[in-house]
């Protein structure tokens, strides 16, 4: 006998299996909090990185790199928060 389909939880995106793990929607304030703390981190790494642009020289375009990952990492935040509530 088959379930019915509207009790039938969506499945998640690939992205968001491979980036958060089970404990995460177990405990959504703490990864959340985690996850903007580690996404704040990589602005400022980024920042940082552009703006010693005048000494480091073209190794600045490396600044696209925590800046991405924090791009990514507030979006999966967002996401997290937003399966939990709802």
């Amino acid at each position: 006998m088959h379930a019915p389909t509207d009790s039938v939880p969506g499945s998640r995106p690939v992205l968001m299996r491979l980036l958060v793990r089970s404990w995460e929607y177990r405990r959504p304030q703490l990864a959340t909090g985690m996850r903007v703390t580690a996404g704040v981190f990589n602005v400022a790494i980024g920042v940082a990185l552009l703006a010693a642009a005048p000494w480091v020289g073209p190794l600045a375009a490396l600044a696209a790199l925590p800046l991405a990952g924090a791009a990514l990492i507030f979006w999966t935040a967002r996401r997290l928060q937003a399966s939990v509530q709802s």
